[in-house]
């Protein structure tokens, strides 16, 4: 195996407005020791439109190396992997106005010889064709001193390569999920919570290890005690729910942290 390997690249980035329009071209060529040569690029273009209204498309393609412990950590990896090559195209529309924000974003992914892990197995494999598709929904709004904010997402990845699993569902993505952020200040303190949630998921491509899904709160508090400083302390998994994201690795219980921020006015 491969002791060592060494990864060069160049890159060009353009970007330039137009009026209501904006746009921005990019390339990339990679030579990878161990996968060889490969040239990537992606384009974006943005309008704003009357009203507070934005619509934004894009167009990429990318290269991923497999890691080396995917490749050879002893007992959990597979040698004979190949890199990724994937097409993503994304769509969004966003409108906003006097303290609040709406965002839908559509994207569409398509990738050669995903490099996705296989409980059934115990090692990471490679998906000869899949595709990824969903929509995301997110809304901001400010309500005096409240601060709102919602994310919606659907997701549909499936194994799309021809054999025993097409059109299976892609390992350890959760078909939706959600995320709440209730925010407010009352002078030098402030006060949050973060309610998220997540659906079921597979853990292998076999779509024969069903992993639960979950939904956990977050708080955190705050107290600005100079005008440079706040100290902060955050509560993960408030009430300490017991979830999985991968088969048979359950996450932390409730977490405790706290911090100090320093910004200079």
């Amino acid at each position: 195996f491969a002791a060592a390997r060494g990864n060069r690249a160049v890159f060009a980035q353009y970007q330039g407005d137009f009026g209501a329009h904006d746009l921005q071209l990019s390339l990339r060529s990679d030579r990878n020791d161990q996968f060889g040569g490969h040239v990537t690029g992606g384009l974006a273009w943005g309008m704003d439109i009357a009203d507070g209204w934005r619509v934004t498309a894009s167009h990429g393609t990318a290269f991923k190396a497999p890691s080396f412990n995917e490749l050879y950590y002893p007992g959990y990896s597979n040698p004979l992997l190949r890199p990724e090559e994937s097409r993503s195209s994304e769509l969004s529309l966003l409108r906003s106005g006097d303290g609040w924000q709406v965002q839908a974003n559509a994207y569409h992914t398509r990738i050669d010889d995903l490099i996705a892990w296989d409980a059934s197995l115990g090692k990471p494999g490679n998906v000869e064709q899949a595709r990824i598709r969903g929509l995301e929904l997110t809304a901001s709004v400010t309500l005096g001193e409240w601060d709102l904010r919602g994310q919606l997402g659907w997701l549909d990845a499936r194994n799309v390569s021809a054999g025993l699993n097409h059109d299976k569902r892609l390992a350890r993505r959760p078909t939706r999920s959600a995320r709440i952020d209730l925010d407010r200040e009352f002078g030098d303190w402030g006060f949050g919570v973060s309610a998220i949630g997540e659906a079921a998921r597979w853990d292998d491509v076999s779509n024969s290890l069903r992993v639960g899904g979950y939904g956990t709160l977050d708080g955190r508090v705050s107290w600005r005690f100079a005008p440079a400083w706040t100290l902060q302390a955050n509560v993960v998994n408030l009430f300490d729910k017991r979830y999985e994201t991968s088969a048979w690795y359950v996450q932390p219980g409730r977490e405790y942290a706290l911090s100090l921020r320093w910004q200079p006015q």
